[in-house]
């Protein structure tokens, strides 16, 4: 399954929400919109995603980190950026459930 987290985990338990219900190592979580803040290195979710990275992918849409001033260098570790093509191959190879 696809998780896409769309919220910002400052304004949303969508995140924490997604992370109770994802699975070991079949789940794929998509950070997208105001969801991308939670892959920032040394922020407050740091930890969280790069406990899911051992068992689960974790991607960040590469358009939504540059529309909010995100560096690529300023992703925390593991987490895979891609673009909007990597996007719809992701939707396409799992069933997606957005979570807000």
């Amino acid at each position: 399954m696809l998780h896409i987290i769309k919220k910002s985990p400052y304004e949303s338990s969508a995140l924490k929400d997604a992370v109770e219900y994802i699975g070991q190592n079949d789940d794929v979580v998509l950070l997208t919109e105001d969801g991308v803040y939670a892959a920032k290195k040394g922020g407050k979710f740091e930890g969280l995603l790069v406990d899911l990275t051992k068992k689960n992918s974790v991607y960040c849409l590469l358009a939504d980190i540059k529309a909010r001033g995100i560096q690529e260098s300023e992703i925390a570790e593991n987490i895979k950026i891609i673009d909007y093509k990597g996007f719809v191959e992701k939707v396409v190879e799992h069933n997606p459930m957005t979570w807000s």
